[in-house]
């Protein structure tokens, strides 16, 4: 794709959009004040978070799969909040 230039308005007019800025911030692009930011990421491929943060979707979303805190041994208990380090049983044996 050509880089687009700016209309006669000071626009950028890209499918059907108009656009103040061709690069931007990750939160000028959520906003539509601009197209893409430096890392060429546009609109479709960010993503707002619970935590309120503007992320790329793509790894937002590979990291949820990779279940990082369960791979060191950390699970969510019953009655309890939060991730908690699950610790191998002892068996009677080992106690006395």
């Amino acid at each position: 794709m050509k880089r687009p230039v700016r209309g006669e308005d000071g626009m950028y007019h890209i499918n059907g959009h108009k656009y103040k800025e061709l690069f931007g911030s990750r939160v000028q692009v959520w906003n539509g004040s601009a197209y893409k930011t430096p890392g060429e990421l546009t609109k479709s491929q960010l993503y707002f978070t619970k935590n309120r943060r503007i992320v790329s979707r793509k790894k937002h979303f590979t990291a949820k799969k990779e279940k990082r805190l369960e791979k060191y041994g950390y699970f969510a208990t019953k009655g309890k909040f939060g991730f908690i380090k699950k610790t191998a049983r002892r068996s009677r044996k080992a106690k006395a």
